[in-house]
């Protein structure tokens, strides 16, 4: 029950309480002012019929009568002013003022058992909530019992719940760290290979070759060069999903950590005839993983990088405030399908304007680790047109 249910539950047992205290007064104080009535006018009249020279006598003491003469002692009261409303108004206020008094006190008593069980539930609700709180920072221990009250039966399905969801939770991990191993050797098998059709593609480079041989060489290498980089990335998407993968907690210069993210994109871009322009700003830095931060924001980079037409145009700026260290990456392509905006840092989503060769990884594996990093990605068109991401580095 809230707080304002209870309140207007004690507002109504008020009035309930008032209301019948009211009633049983004003019921009490008439039937006593009757009885009273009728007894003084039987004594009066029974009195005058016998002595009417002690008129006045009767007046000032009344004394026992018969039922006879209640009609005489009624009219003689009457002849003097007294009538039912004048014992009914003697007695009403005292009889009233008791009759709301005991309900009033009963009352009280109602509204100090529902106080202190009101208490009782949100002590019982405050511990049942402590509990979730402490499994949830991964502290599991045993709910300890107080007694049975109408809070048991969900302690006990709260408490069986939290067994099987920490079950679940358990095997969970061991399923993706299972999996991240897996990948790994796969991974590691596959670079085997990789690494020895490599070095036979530089040999062949090396070799004295006619022109097709060597276009033939170059696609060999660019194939084998995004194989890698694919590679490397689903096995850091799986020890990402395993929480394998360990984030330094260092500061990182920004304009260094993105100067190292877009050294690897030197080639590429002078090859589209891109343009790629970090604004410099005064030393900033925030709290991260400088190699990991530069691995996100290269696929970002490259992102924009495969969006934008030849000749294209890139631009980054930063700036930060008490609260978090911002990053912003623009783009002169066409920006992004409303309707795509809510997917792209989805695993493997792919969306209409990507390259043949993407295959959706790129975006979700920065979004991944920019999280792991107390930080956010955020992307959206530029109202001039173009893409932009904005990314936070929160202080907190």
């Amino acid at each position: 029950m809230n707080r304002r249910r209870y309140s207007r539950f004690l507002l109504l047992a008020f009035a309930a309480a008032l209301f019948a205290g009211l009633v049983m007064g004003i019921g009490i104080s008439r039937l006593v002012s009757q009885a009273e009535y009728t007894q003084t006018a039987r004594l009066t009249g029974t009195s005058y019929s016998r002595y009417p020279e002690l008129e006045q006598t009767l007046v000032q003491g009344l004394h026992d009568g018969i039922a006879a003469d209640l009609q005489t002692g009624t009219e003689l009261l009457h002849r003097y002013g007294y009538t039912l409303h004048t014992f009914n108004n003697k007695n009403r206020l005292l009889i009233i003022t008791g009759s709301v008094g005991l309900w009033m006190l009963l009352f009280l008593l109602f509204a100090a058992v529902q106080y202190r069980l009101q208490i009782k539930r949100k002590e019982r609700i405050a511990g049942l909530t402590a509990y979730l709180y402490s499994i949830n920072q991964g502290q599991h221990h045993i709910l300890p019992r107080t007694g049975e009250d109408e809070y048991s039966f969900l302690e006990d399905e709260l408490y069986k719940t939290v067994v099987e969801l920490r079950h679940t939770r358990e095997t969970a991990v061991l399923e993706r760290q299972s999996l991240a191993d897996n990948l790994s050797d796969i991974a590691h098998q596959i670079k085997t290979p990789l690494t020895s059709v490599s070095l036979m593609a530089e040999l062949l480079a090396d070799s004295r070759q006619n022109s097709a041989d060597a276009l033939y060489v170059e696609k060999i290498q660019s194939q084998l060069t995004r194989l890698e980089r694919l590679v490397s990335s689903l096995l850091t998407l799986s020890r990402l999903d395993a929480g394998t993968l360990e984030l330094q907690q260092l500061p990182v210069d920004v304009y260094t950590m993105l100067a190292s993210a877009a050294e690897p994109l030197e080639n590429i871009l002078s090859g589209r005839r891109q343009t790629l322009t970090l604004q410099s700003s005064p030393a900033i830095s925030y709290r991260g993983d400088y190699h990991w931060s530069s691995e996100a924001l290269l696929n970002v980079l490259m992102n924009c990088s495969e969006h934008i037409p030849t000749g294209g145009n890139i631009t980054v700026s930063y700036a930060q405030n008490p609260v978090y260290t911002q990053i912003i990456v623009e783009d002169s392509g066409a920006g992004f399908p409303a309707e795509e905006l809510p997917h792209i840092f989805k695993r493997f989503y792919r969306g209409s304007n990507a390259r043949k060769d993407s295959v959706g990884i790129g975006l979700a594996l920065a979004h991944s680790i920019i999280q792991r990093q107390n930080g956010s990605i955020h992307a959206e068109n530029r109202p001039e047109g173009g893409a932009r991401f904005v990314i936070k580095w929160y202080a907190y």
